[in-house]
């Protein structure tokens, strides 16, 4: 899909057992929308234009989903700031992982898991997930694995985001292998994330056996390497 005009030029939305594969997405608006239970996507290519978020999870009262699994994503373009320049001001609804304005107040979300992704290029925002006040309910158990980011520029005013409310919890979220210019991050200060109110175990962690066997599972190469230095003359 290429349709990049218009701001509400919005990419995928899926029901329940949804499948998407092999797609690429040039998105105004929300490129894709996790708004189903049981939802699959796999190698996804996204230019993200001005507007909207890559996996987005607001704009509606209710947000009830659970067993998703997205995997393979290439963000060759994340273009929020690309022509504001250092007067770059983001929206609610610009986040590579984002929960959009604050219709939502209603969560049960749990069993997520968003693995190898890679982000091009600068990336402004990799997370704005804050709950409206009055929100209920819960979203736990987020998995985000191997996430590869070329660069995140430093805003005064931009930063990753993550907040629950009183009467709706956010735990167990784990981010294993993100890395931002090489770095694995293994801290929220390392890659300016701001840890709200009605958090818990929010954690950041560094599996290098894990990272490696991403490597080996892409690079083809590597694999020829490995096989060459393990033959054995006879």
């Amino acid at each position: 899909m290429i349709a990049p005009w218009a701001h509400n030029s919005d990419g995928v939305v899926l029901g329940r057992y949804g499948l998407v594969e092999d797609t690429f997405i040039w998105a105004n608006d929300d490129s894709l929308k996790v708004y189903g239970d049981n939802l699959v996507v796999r190698r996804y290519v996204v230019w993200q234009a001005q507007n909207g978020a890559v996996f987005q999870f607001g704009w509606s009262p209710r947000r009830y989903v659970q067993n998703v699994r997205i995997s393979d994503v290439d963000v060759i373009h994340t273009d929020w700031c690309t022509f504001k320049k250092s007067k770059c001001h983001l929206s609610t609804n610009n986040a590579v992982l984002d929960l959009g304005g604050r219709e939502v107040t209603s969560f049960k979300v749990n069993d997520i898991v968003i693995s190898n992704i890679r982000i091009e290029s600068s990336c402004p925002r990799l997370v704005y997930f804050k709950m409206d006040p009055a929100s209920t309910g819960s979203v736990t158990n987020m998995h985000f694995n191997n996430w590869f980011v070329e660069s995140q520029t430093a805003h005064e005013i931009l930063h990753n985001e993550i907040q629950g409310a009183f009467n709706a919890s956010l735990s167990d979220w784990t981010f294993t292998n993100l890395k931002i210019a090489g770095e694995c991050i293994s801290s929220p200060c390392q890659a300016d994330f701001r840890l709200g109110h009605h958090t818990e175990n929010i954690n950041f962690r560094c599996d290098e056996i894990q990272s490696l066997s991403l490597v080996l599972s892409f690079n083809p190469v590597v694999w020829v390497v490995i096989m060459t230095l393990t033959v054995r003359p006879i």
